[in-house]
């Protein structure tokens, strides 16, 4: 592979990964949490997102 070809690659994937990113932090914002853990960080169940509890 070409070196040109390899970075135009890379950027169509960084531009993908954002776009991703992004949704699903979309989706984390507007998620009706369900959240189960312990004492030092917790899980939705629904979305996955984490919140720490304890540091």
């Amino acid at each position: 592979m070409k070196v040109e070809k390899i970075e135009e690659e890379i950027n169509q994937l960084k531009t993908h990964l954002a776009f991703l990113e992004k949704h699903l932090k979309e989706i984390q914002q507007n998620c009706d949490h369900h959240f189960k853990g312990n004492q030092y960080h917790e899980k939705c169940i629904k979305c996955n997102k984490v919140n720490v509890l304890y540091y």
